[in-house]
Formats: structure tokens, C-alpha cells, sequence
């Protein structure tokens, strides 16, 4: 071979043995972003309404990420204005006030994060967030969703 002469071969490094320290490192924090982020330290997406006892809705203030944030405890998706998805069943507007009071009865302190779709108007919105007030509910969240990531109803 041509490189015999000039003896390259023994001045060439050894492979590596095993992974270095830095590489365990990086592996250990990604094991840990993985394990908190798919834990119940996220917090749910929404945007909080305070449904107050005097019936006004206070919108929050912008401040700190986690000043208007809360862990939601039930999620209702508002369809269109006649079909509401709660706890695995499908309601009208005035059939699920009496499963909002059993619910808010259970779980005290309770916060109902709500996705509504386009198709249901602002007024049916804010009579939920009333009729969730009225049921014992103590915060109610709105959330929505790109236009990219909506999905058509089945």
C-alpha cells in the first residue's frame, strides 16, 4: 500500500470507546424535558374568565405567563350551538346545566376549559360561562386553534 513507507497507520487515533460525558448529559436533559412536559406541570392553554358571584366577567390583565393560568379539571367542547361534548356525552345548551351542577358538586373549586368551534356565537359562549357560574364553577378558560390545526368534524 502506498502509506506503509510513510506509516500513517500507527500514528492514526483509536476509535472512541463509549459515549463521553457530555453526550450522558444531553441525553439526561432530554429525558427530563420529555418527562416534564408531558406531566401535569403544563398547564392547560386558555385564556381564563373570571366568572365573579356579582355575574360581570373580568378579563385578565397581561402580566406574568403564569399569573392567569390554572390546571382545568373538565374540558367542553362547544360544537355548534346545539351540540356541547361534556364528561363523554353530547347535550343541548339547556340539557347541560343539571350535568354542570352534579359536576361542580363533586369538584369543588373546579376550572372548565372551554373549546369552542367558529360556529358558535359569542352570546351562546358567554351564556356557558354564566350557566357555569351559576352551577359552582370557580373559572372558566377559553381555548381555540389555528386554522392549521382545526380539524373538520367527522
Amino acid at each position: 500500500m502506498i502509506t506503509r513507507p510513510f506509516e500513517l497507520v500507527s500514528r492514526l487515533s483509536p476509535p472512541p470507546r463509549d459515549f463521553d460525558f457530555m453526550a450522558w448529559v444531553n441525553v439526561g436533559v432530554l429525558a427530563l424535558f420529555f418527562g416534564l412536559l408531558g406531566s401535569r406541570f403544563v398547564l392547560a392553554p386558555g385564556l381564563p374568565i373570571g366568572v365573579g358571584t356579582a355575574g360581570t366577567f373580568n378579563l385578565p390583565s397581561i402580566g406574568a405567563a403564569g399569573q392567569n393560568s390554572a390546571a382545568t379539571s373538565v374540558v367542553v367542547s362547544y360544537r355548534s350551538n346545539n351540540v356541547i361534548l361534556f364528561e363523554g356525552g353530547m347535550y343541548g345548551l339547556s340539557d347541560l346545566r343539571k350535568h354542570l351542577e352534579l359536576y361542580a358538586q363533586k369538584h369543588p373549586n373546579a376550572v372548565m376549559l372551554v373549546r369552542a368551534d367558529r360556529q358558535v356565537s359569542v352570546q351562546d359562549f358567554f351564556s356557558l360561562c354564566d350557566m357555569a357560574r351559576a352551577a359552582g364553577f370557580a373559572g372558566v378558560q377559553a381555548a381555540a386553534e389555528t386554522q392549521a390545526s382545526a380539524r373538520p368534524l367527522p
